[in-house]
């Protein structure tokens, strides 16, 4: 049985909160005012209060094409990569050289060769260490990375799941869709990392599945144009997961002999505030039993698939999961898929 370590997370320099957004509406949308009206109530109702990028905001809202988003992926999202693996594999206690596989999530921008090459041939990380660099589970991604981690950890050496998500890079100027002002106003970047042990001491890892809901692929993922990527958001994907979430949690939790009641915590990837709303309403959830998604939502925004991990960091940092105690870590992503894992103290 394996077990998750710490998790070490970065954020880049520039900060965008509250008070500039209406300067970010004026100027990316001053030719269309209703869209800058839309722009702004949806950020005002968005959960989310602070986000950071690689980039100021003036530059973002001037991309174009795709080489320069590639190049700027390289460059900030190795050092970011870089900084995370690090940390992490000190704070498991762990040297590189014992790392035996890497798992690397990421949809933000499809360099080949991923840049977890690029890490590993400039660390002491080893150079026949086995890569799974992964980039189709767009904000479900951190929780694959994890459960196959799991896996991959069971087979005795321990496995470095990692990701760089610099959503700023999607970002399309000319796009004035419902789902691109969402987007707008709720990703940002950021990185994180964390070592899954084989041992089971501390937090550890009971199981893992995907479901894949039918007649789904419509609601998420990205539309591909001429221009690049084209964030996909369907106005009923909350509704779908009401309606499915808890059949599918339910029948995921039976494996194990639970319920939902037998659950202490909950960490879903916060993708939205409504769909966090929706998620802990439906499953009739206490504040008190997932608070951390909701507090990531709002101090760094979505981070796709980064984001579990940050809402991990804060979980595990706060040391609120007791012995015998459990906990279901779930994400959201394109398929639609929804990926769950049950943790036990």
């Amino acid at each position: 049985m394996s077990s998750l370590t710490q998790v070490s997370i970065a954020v880049p320099e520039y900060s965008v909160d509250a008070s500039v957004l209406k300067d970010v509406g004026e100027q990316w949308l001053s030719d269309d005012s209703a869209s800058q009206e839309k722009f702004l109530r949806i950020s005002a109702q968005s959960g989310v209060s602070r986000r950071r990028f690689i980039l100021p905001y003036d530059e973002i809202l001037a991309l174009n094409g795709l080489e320069f988003r590639a190049k700027q992926f390289e460059l900030h999202g190795t050092q970011m990569l870089h900084r995370v693996v690090a940390q992490a594999i000190e704070a498991a206690s762990y040297s590189a050289d014992q790392i035996g596989a890497m798992v690397f999530t990421s949809c933000s921008v499809p360099v080949i060769p991923s840049i977890d090459a690029k890490v590993i041939l400039e660390s002491d990380l080893p150079k026949n260490i086995t890569r799974v660099p992964m980039y189709q589970h767009g904000c479900a991604g951190g929780v694959v990375g994890l459960a196959l981690g799991s896996k991959l950890a069971e087979l005795g050496k321990p496995v470095l799941v990692s990701s760089v998500e610099l959503c700023s890079l999607v970002f399309q100027p000319q796009n004035r869709h419902g789902s691109h002002l969402v987007g707008a106003a709720i990703f940002a970047d950021g990185a994180a990392a964390t070592v899954v042990s084989p041992s089971d001491a501390g937090c550890r890892i009971l199981g893992s599945e995907s479901v894949l809901l039918p007649e789904s692929r419509h609601l998420m993922g990205y539309d591909i144009f001429d221009d690049g990527f084209h964030l996909r958001l369907d106005r009923s994907l909350p509704s779908v997961l009401v309606r499915e979430a808890p059949k599918v949690v339910a029948n995921f939790l039976d494996h194990f002999g639970k319920r939902e009641s037998d659950i202490d915590y909950w960490l879903f990837h916060p993708g939205g505030i409504k769909i966090l709303e929706f998620l802990k309403d439906t499953l009739h959830l206490s504040d008190a039993q997932c608070p951390w998604s909701f507090d990531v939502l709002r101090e760094h925004g979505n981070l796709s698939s980064a984001t579990i991990l940050f809402v991990l960091e804060t979980f595990l940092r706060h040391d609120v999961l007791q012995k015998g105690e459990c906990a279901v870590v779930m994400g959201i992503g394109p398929g639609l898929t929804i990926e769950m894992i049950l943790l036990e103290g």
